[in-house]
């Protein structure tokens, strides 16, 4: 099997845009706030501390969601080569209504644990949790997920996965 690219996610322009700005105009009323509030120094320095964590995490995000999320044969991976999930290591797909996954996305449960790692807007890595989606279009992260369902699904059905030892 190649280890060709199934499928593409990257930020939707639109949606990226507004959660640039967004997080950028939360950063800076807060800094507003800060300037024009009569405060002691400790509120002061916690309001400064929240803007400057919100303009950080925008800038994360205006650097990473310029890459793009593949789907491959053996995985998931971000643009540059990491991976993200091996697919040897993915037990399940949860996209439903209620699962706990992020806007427009899917939410991948590994066997093993995995490094802790974030892009706002792109995807995250929380144990043996990946989320995709964010800013993303809801129609291409449709697609991913359900081509990475049919691709686990191949995967159970080999007989090769089925042969006991």
């Amino acid at each position: 099997m190649s280890d060709s690219v199934i499928a593409r996610l990257k930020a939707s322009t639109v949606r990226r845009g507004f959660a640039l700005f967004v997080m950028m105009l939360l950063g800076f009323l807060l800094l507003y706030l800060t300037a024009t509030i009569d405060a002691g120094f400790v509120h002061k320095a916690f309001l400064v501390g929240i803007a400057a964590a919100v303009l950080w995490m925008a800038r994360v995000m205006q650097r990473g969601t310029k890459g793009h999320i593949e789907l491959r044969a053996s995985g998931l991976y971000f643009e540059d080569g990491r991976v993200l999930a091996a697919l040897d290591d993915i037990l399940r797909v949860e996209r439903g209504v209620f699962a706990f996954k992020p806007s427009n996305g899917f939410v991948v449960t590994l066997q093993n644990k995995t490094e802790r790692a974030w892009i706002p807007g792109l995807y995250w890595k929380f144990g043996t949790r990946v989320g995709i989606g964010g800013v993303t279009a809801p129609s291409e992260a449709k697609f991913m997920s359900d081509s990475l369902a049919v691709l686990l699904e191949e995967r159970a059905d080999s007989p090769l996965m089925n042969m006991k030892l």
